[in-house]
């Protein structure tokens, strides 16, 4: 068959929005396609226009979406419906929205394992095999919603092919090649949608297979995909020792937890081997706060893992999470304080966003709090339900004040003037373009307006230092 897959383009205001690093699901399946013999190319809007000649003369298309991509996804899908191009979707908004899914694709793929899932699709669609016999597999039948059995997770990644991404158009744009060695995190923070699309048990690659993947692809800089790269330390040792010793010494980064820093050995070999940034889910420097995300780190966990990474040369980016129940307008303020106070590199100031699955958007949708239902708004860049302790309108000024005091001109100029000429100088500048750019959008000032009408006044103290301050 000619399957065409495509990613849409994510919405863009953050720092590291002109890095191209595609996800690696799509590049998974069409691994597993390619070596069938089926003809096929991935499409990211991101790294490259989409061919829509190429894509409207397929025998299957395979669209993957986060919940901020998923309204592109369904206007793609249902363009090509009307085409009558066959369309399946995957993701892990789908996976919890199925139904509504089904409103705009023939099929859903729910959950992980879809590249086989898509082997035994087009296995149906060529006669020989029943769609009931699909597990993960959602799809309409004389009207009514079918949906199958889930699928079992992946016990063993290492049979995962490599991600193909030369089948990637425009992957010649690559500068850093994004690789995955686990999946899954036992943590159970109640904002995320890793757990429940994932589960909570870490499943690794082999370093063997790891290494063999780098040096298939032989990247100048590498971002490891994994949600927390150091969850397994003496296995994370054992590759960083092997990438060393295979003379695979790389600029690379991870996401990983402060509590790396507890173990200099380590810390060494991540320096040794070639870590040059990592990415930390700091969440909040509100101690209640973290409590309430079952965070299990506390904010002197923070602090010194900030300072002992810069020992090490390591640059830090810190993403915080704004808006729970504990939060008011000072605790805003006092992010970007600390942010700047503790010389973390780089920010992301997310707002609170609940995605369908988690926790978070089971108890707020119950309690009635969110108000908007456009998908595209869930970029962690809008306000979409209504906090405790400060209305939306504030904690969506409150936000954009931050990221502004934080990749401000002066900050800029400091940098220049002390000849800082690195990296995060570039990054400081981006971030002033990027967020001079959002403000000037027309529809981030309609949606800011929006909700000054229907929130005029602040919130009133409630006790909470700093509640409803101006």
């Amino acid at each position: 068959m000619k399957i065409r897959l495509i990613e849409p383009e994510p919405p863009g205001m953050h720092v590291y929005a002109k890095v191209l690093l595609p996800r690696l699901g799509l590049p998974i399946i069409a691994a597993t396609l390619k070596a069938h013999g089926h003809d096929v190319l991935v499409y990211n809007a991101q790294m490259a226009p989409i061919d829509w000649d190429d894509v409207n003369s397929a025998d299957l298309v395979g669209l993957s979406s986060t919940t901020s991509t998923t309204s592109t996804a369904y206007e793609y899908a249902d363009g090509l419906r009307a085409r009558s191009v066959p369309v399946v979707i995957g993701g892990a908004h789908v996976t919890f929205m199925a139904d509504e899914a089904l409103g705009h694709v023939d099929y859903v793929a729910r959950g992980e394992g879809g590249e086989q899932l898509m082997l035994e699709l087009i296995e149906a669609l060529d006669g020989k095999r029943e769609l009931d016999e699909i597990d993960g597999l959602s799809f309409h039948r004389d009207g009514e919603a079918v949906h199958n059995a889930p699928r079992e997770r992946c016990t063993d990644l290492d049979v995962l092919p490599f991600p193909d991404l030369n089948l990637l158009v425009g992957s010649e744009r690559l500068t850093t090649i994004p690789i995955m060695t686990s999946w899954g995190c036992p943590f159970a923070c109640n904002f995320c949608s890793v757990t429940a699309m994932f589960g909570r048990k870490y499943r690794f690659r082999s370093a063997e297979s790891v290494i063999a993947e780098l040096k298939d692809k032989r990247p100048g800089r590498i971002f490891f995909y994994d949600d927390n790269m150091a969850a397994d330390k003496k296995r994370l040792k054992k590759l960083l020792q092997m990438m060393i010793d295979e003379d695979l010494v790389i600029p690379w980064s991870a996401q990983v937890r402060t509590d790396v820093v507890r173990d200099k050995e380590l810390l060494e070999l991540m320096r040794a081997s070639g870590c040059e940034l990592v990415y930390l889910g700091l969440e909040s420097v509100n101690q209640d706060t973290l409590d309430g995300y079952e965070k299990s780190q506390t904010v002197d966990d923070i602090v010194q893992g900030i300072r002992i990474l810069h020992e090490y040369d390591i640059r830090s980016h810190g993403m915080f999470v704004l808006g729970a129940d504990t939060d008011n307008v000072q605790t805003v303020r006092d992010t970007v304080d600390f942010a700047i106070k503790n010389h973390i590199d780089t920010v992301m100031l997310n707002i609170l966003t609940p995605l369908p699955g988690t926790p978070q958007y089971q108890e707020l949708e119950a309690q009635g709090r969110i108000f908007e239902k456009r998908w595209e708004l869930y970029d962690a860049h809008h306000v979409v339900f209504e906090p405790k302790l400060m209305t939306p309108y504030e904690l969506q000024m409150e936000d954009l004040r931050g990221y502004m005091r934080f990749y401000s001109l002066r900050t800029w100029l400091r940098y220049i003037f002390a000849l800082k000429f690195t990296k995060q100088l570039m990054f400081h500048w981006w971030g002033m373009v990027i967020i001079r750019n959002w403000r000037k959008d027309e529809r981030n000032k309609a949606f800011i307006e929006r909700l000054r009408r229907m929130w005029p006044k602040p919130t009133p103290p409630s006790g909470v230092r700093g509640a409803g301050a101006k």
